[in-house]
C-alpha cells in the first residue's frame, strides 16, 4: 500500500531515470561513434553504433574494456547506463515485493469488503466505502493499478477460486463484482457461493448491466432456497441511482394538487424515474383522489411506456402518463407545467446542452430540474457553490447534475436487496389496502417509520416467497412481453396462508418467543398457536396477505407463472 506523498515521491524518480536512460542512451551513441572512428579511422555503420550503444545498460561494452582515453560523453554513458540498469532492477523487485506483500496483506485480511473489477462503477464504490471507514480488497486486472490508503489490491481474475483467497475471501464481510461484464459478475458471485464452507462472507452483489437479465436473475435466485447463509443480490445502476434520486428529493403534493414531472428521454434511469416517483406518490393519501402527472418526450415513448405499464400495473392506477415524441412538439398547458423537469438522456453532453438551452423550464425554484450526468457530473460544483464562487450566475442553482455512478455506487443502495425491496412493497401494499378500507392499525406508518423488528419480519416473509411458490408448483417470472400468469386458487391461498403462519411461528420460537398474552418485553405472543387454534379474523387477515401476493409481485416487477 502506497500513500499519495511516497506514490508522487516515486513517480518523481521515475521520470528521473527515464530521462537518465535517454541522455545515456545519447551520449553513448555519440561517444562511441567519435571512438570507434578515432580507432578504426573508417566509416562506422549507425546500427552497429546503436548495438554498442545498447550494450553500455548490460555492462558488456567489448569495445570498453581496453579503457581510455575516451570521449567525455562516452565516459558519462558508461556510467549512467549501468545506474539506469540497477534501478530498473531495484523498481522490478521494489514492484515485486509490493504485489506480494499486497497480496499476504490481502490474504491475511479480517472483516473487509472485496471489490471486483476496475470499471467506474467498482471505482466509486471503493471511493464510497473507504470514506465510510470500511477496508477494501480491490480485485483488479490493472497491473500498474496504485494502491491507495485504506485499499489493497490484488492483481487476477475474480473469477478464479485462488484470487478470491488471496482477496481473503474467507475472512471478508462482503463481496462486490462490478466488472464491465455481467456475466463475469455472475460468475464471481456463484464462485464466492460454491467457497462458502470455509468462509465468513455473508453477502455478494453483482452489478448486471441489462435491465431485464438483472430481473431475471433477481426471480431465480428468489426461487432459491431461503435459508442460504450468503444473501446474493443482483443490481442495475439505473435502478439504484433513480431510487436514490427520488429518496433524497420526494416529491409532495403542491397546493393540494399531483405535482407535474417532466421527463426528457425515455432511457432505462428516466423510466426508472417515473417508477420509483409513483411507488412514493402510492403511498402517500392524494393518489385516492389525483394521480402523478408525468409528460414523457422521446421518439421511443409510446413504446417505452407501453412496456414499462405492462411490467409495473400499479402505474396506471397512480400515474397519468402523456407522451410526446420531440421538445418542441410539448406546449404545456394549465396543468401541465412540470414542477420538476428530469433529463435522461445518456448522452452527458446533450443533457447538458438541453438543461442549459431549454429556459422554459427555469421557473420550477432551486435544482428543480435534473440532469443525469455521467463523465461531466464534476460540473457539478461550478451550479450548486455558494454566490460568491460560483462560476455560472445564479439561474444556474435551478439545474441540479446528478451522478448516476457515483449515486448507484452507493452501498446503502446496494444493500438493499430484492428481498428487502419486496418486503417494503408488501408494506406499501398493505398500507394502500388498509387505507382504502378506511382501517387504522399501529403499523399504518411509512416504512422508513417502522421499528427494525417489524421490517425484518416483512424480509424474512418476502424472502420465503419463492419456497412458497414451489410448493403450489410455480415459479417466478419477470414480467417482460406477453406470459401467462397463475392466478392463485382458493385451495392455494389456505395452504399458502397456513404455510406463512407456520413458517412465522418457527422463527418466533427460534428467536425466543413463547405463547401468552402479547408482551413484546417478555416475548410473549397470543398467535403462536397451530393453524386450527387461530380466530378466525387472523386466518383471514393471513389470507388476504396472500391473496394480495399476485399484486406486489406485479407491483416489483414479476409475476407468478407455473412451472
Amino acid at each position: 500500500m502506497v500513500n499519495r506523498p511516497v506514490a508522487s515521491s516515486l513517480s518523481g524518480l521515475r521520470t528521473l531515470f527515464v530521462g537518465i536512460a535517454v541522455v545515456s542512451l545519447t551520449f553513448g551513441f555519440v561517444g562511441i561513434h567519435q571512438h570507434l572512428q578515432n580507432i578504426q579511422q573508417k566509416h562506422v555503420r549507425s546500427i552497429d553504433v546503436l548495438y554498442y550503444a545498447l550494450q553500455l545498460f548490460t555492462l558488456g561494452a567489448p569495445h570498453l574494456d581496453e579503457g581510455g582515453p575516451l570521449p567525455l560523453l562516452l565516459e558519462i554513458a558508461r556510467f549512467t547506463a549501468p545506474a539506469v540498469t540497477v534501478y530498473a532492477f531495484f523498481e522490478a523487485g521494489r514492484l515485486l515485493f509490493a504485489v506480494e506483500l499486497n497480496r499476504l496483506r490481502a490474504r491475511r485480511a479480517r472483516g473487509h469488503a472485496v471489490v471486483c473489477g476496475d470499471s467506474p462503477l467498482a471505482t466509486a464504490l471503493i471511493r464510497h466505502l473507504v470514506a465510510a471507514g470500511h477496508k477494501v480488497v480491490n480485485i483488479t486486472s490493472l497491473a500498474s493499478a496504485e494502491a491507495e490508503r485504506a485499499v489493497l489490491r490484488v492483481i487476477g481474475d475474480a473469477r478464479d477460486p485462488e484470487v478470491l483467497s488471496d482477496a481473503g475471501i474467507a475472512r471478508a464481510e462482503v463481496l462486490y463484482a462490478c466488472t464491465g461484464d455481467s456475466a463475469a459478475n455472475t460468475a464471481i458471485a456463484l464462485t464466492a457461493s460454491l467457497r462458502l464452507a470455509k468462509s465468513q462472507l455473508t453477502a455478494a452483489y453483482a452489478h448486471i448491466a441489462d435491465p431485464e437479465l438483472c430481473l431475471a436473475l433477481q426471480a431465480r435466485h428468489l426461487g432459491a432456497d431461503p435459508n442460504l447463509t450468503l444473501r446474493v443480490d443482483f443490481f442495475q445502476a439505473d435502478e439504484l441511482a433513480a431510487r436514490g434520486l427520488c429518496e433524497a428529493h420526494p416529491i409532495p403534493p403542491l397546493n393540494g394538487r399531483p405535482p407535474c414531472l417532466l421527463i426528457l428521454g425515455a432511457t432505462h434511469f428516466g423510466c426508472s424515474v417515473i417508477v420509483e416517483s409513483a411507488r412514493q406518490w402510492r403511498v402517500q393519501e392524494a393518489p385516492l383522489t389525483a394521480r402523478l402527472k408525468v409528460i414523457v418526450i422521446d421518439p421511443i415513448a409510446p413504446l417505452a411506456i407501453t412496456r414499462l405499464l405492462g411490467r409495473y400495473s400499479f402505474l396506471e392506477t397512480v400515474c397519468e402518463i402523456v407522451t410526446y415524441p420531440e421538445l418542441t412538439a410539448f406546449i404545456p398547458g394549465p396543468a401541465e407545467t412540470p414542477d420538476r423537469v428530469f433529463i435522461c438522456y445518456e448522452d452527458d453532453e446533450r443533457a447538458l446542452k438541453t438543461a442549459l438551452t431549454t429556459d422554459r423550464f427555469w421557473t420550477g425554484g432551486r435544482g428543480s430540474v435534473v440532469v443525469r450526468q455521467n463523465q461531466l457530473v464534476s460540473l457539478e460544483t461550478a451550479f450548486g457553490a455558494p454566490l460568491d464562487r460560483r462560476l455560472f450566475d445564479d439561474v444556474s442553482s435551478t439545474i441540479s447534475l446528478f451522478g448516476v455512478v457515483d449515486a448507484a455506487a452507493d452501498p446503502r443502495q446496494i444493500h438493499n436487496d430484492l428481498a428487502l425491496r419486496l418486503a417494503r412493497i408488501l408494506h406499501e401494499g398493505y398500507l394502500v389496502s388498509m387505507r382504502r378500507q378506511y382501517a387504522t392499525s399501529p403499523s399504518m406508518v411509512p416504512w422508513n417509520e417502522l421499528s427494525e423488528r417489524l421490517r425484518q419480519e416483512n424480509r424474512a416473509q418476502a424472502a420465503d416467497i419463492g419456497h412458497k411458490l414451489s410448493l403450489i408448483g410455480c415459479a417466478l417470472a419477470p414480467r417482460i412481453g406477453q406470459g401467462a400468469e397463475h392466478n392463485l386458487t382458493a385451495e392455494e391461498i389456505e395452504k399458502l396462508a397456513i404455510h406463512e403462519h407456520a413458517r412465522w411461528c418457527d422463527e418466533k420460537v427460534r428467536e425466543g418467543w413463547r405463547h401468552g398474552p402479547r408482551d413484546d418485553a417478555k416475548k410473549l405472543h397470543p398467535r403462536l398457536v397451530p393453524w386450527d387454534d387461530l380466530g378466525e379474523p387472523t386466518r383471514t387477515r393471513n389470507r388476504n396477505a396472500v391473496a394480495m401476493l399476485p399484486e406486489s409481485l406485479a407491483n416489483c416487477g414479476f409475476r407468478i407463472v407455473n412451472k
